[in-house]
């Protein structure tokens, strides 16, 4: 291990980590607004805001537990005999540091486990979707168990030696899972929004399928990133632990997104995905009764199709309504 790189990319990462730290900050208490001022309060808002919490307090133990370690490092023991790495070589496994290591890995959990639940509900609450992702949730958090034992006990490394052997196949599955779910998120949003468009228009319906809608409800930079964090991994590179950092921050960040969607009633929920089967089963069912010969370019394009979805006091929340044929 390269000192100098490592000690740049620690550095590095801490500061983006700050960056980041500050934003879910901003999105956090702005989710516990909307939740507590909401005039349609429901029985889940209150998970939401212990969800959110618990994911807060778990990324602050993360921040701070790095930023007491690089203080120690460069601060407090830097005149000490060996310097900068002796100190990584005997304080790696440190109490805090693991303590920083299990926070990031409950956080990972966290937000895998409202991925597999927003993938199960955009599905149509069907089981089967969610089974194998299910296994491999349950698959990579026995894994994650035996790089934090690993990776804790004396002359332990987190980024390097034993643990990397449980790491690699622990961060592989939760990667994959992440790949897994996003497409599956992905497809079913895609397939949903030509109803929504043909409802009411392409412009309108960004609001529930636009690009960065796709981006924030399948968590998509949370999956580039974990690809390249697990790569430099690893190789055991000395810059993982930049990407490292910058990754277990997303851990927060995009599940916070979608919780914030779902504070202001603009996230995908069981009553918009009925909407958007209805809207489904009424097109075909328009098509079926209608003569093909008599099919106007506007009817083809669903302009006549007696369906409205639309958007209720700019709060996103969505109303269907079906006109009497």
């Amino acid at each position: 291990m390269s000192t100098k790189v490592s000690e740049h990319a620690f550095y590095i990462g801490g500061q983006m980590s700050a960056i980041l730290y500050g934003v879910d900050l901003i999105m956090y208490f702005t989710t516990m607004r909307a939740l507590l001022t909401k005039s349609d309060a429901r029985r889940s808002d209150r998970f939401f805001m212990v969800y959110s919490t618990v994911m807060l307090l778990l990324l602050t133990v993360d921040v701070s537990t790095n930023a007491v370690w690089g203080e120690q490092m460069w601060i407090t023991f830097r005149d000490e005999p060996g310097g900068v790495p002796e100190f990584i070589a005997t304080h790696i496994t440190v109490w805090y540091e693991q303590l920083s290591s299990t926070s990031v890995v409950a956080l990972i959990f966290m937000s895998d486990a409202l991925l597999i639940y927003l993938c199960f509900i955009l599905w149509g609450s069907r089981l089967t979707i969610v089974v194998l992702p299910i296994l491999i949730y349950v698959a990579a958090f026995a894994l994650s168990i035996c790089e934090l034992v690993s990776a804790g006990v004396p002359g332990g490394d987190f980024f390097a030696g034993k643990s990397v052997h449980f790491g690699v196949p622990y961060y592989s599955l939760s990667i994959a899972l992440n790949i897994c779910l996003t497409l599956l998120i992905c497809a079913r949003l895609v397939y949903f929004s030509r109803f929504v468009r043909v409802a009411v228009g392409r412009e309108s319906a960004q609001l529930y399928t636009g690009l960065a809608v796709l981006m924030i409800e399948s968590a998509a930079p949370y999956s580039t990133l974990g690809i390249m964090f697990l790569v430099l991994y690893a190789r055991e590179s000395d810059v993982n632990i930049a990407f490292g950092q910058v990754w277990a921050k997303l851990t927060c960040l995009s599940p916070q997104l979608i919780v914030l969607r779902v504070a202001t009633s603009r996230a995908w929920d069981r009553t918009t995905i009925s909407q958007a089967q209805n809207l489904q089963f009424a097109r075909e069912a328009t098509s079926t009764v209608q003569p093909s010969t008599s099919t106007s370019k506007s009817d083809k394009e669903g302009e006549s199709l007696p369906i409205t979805f639309s958007t209720v006091g700019g709060s996103g929340a969505a109303l269907l309504s079906l006109a009497s044929v």
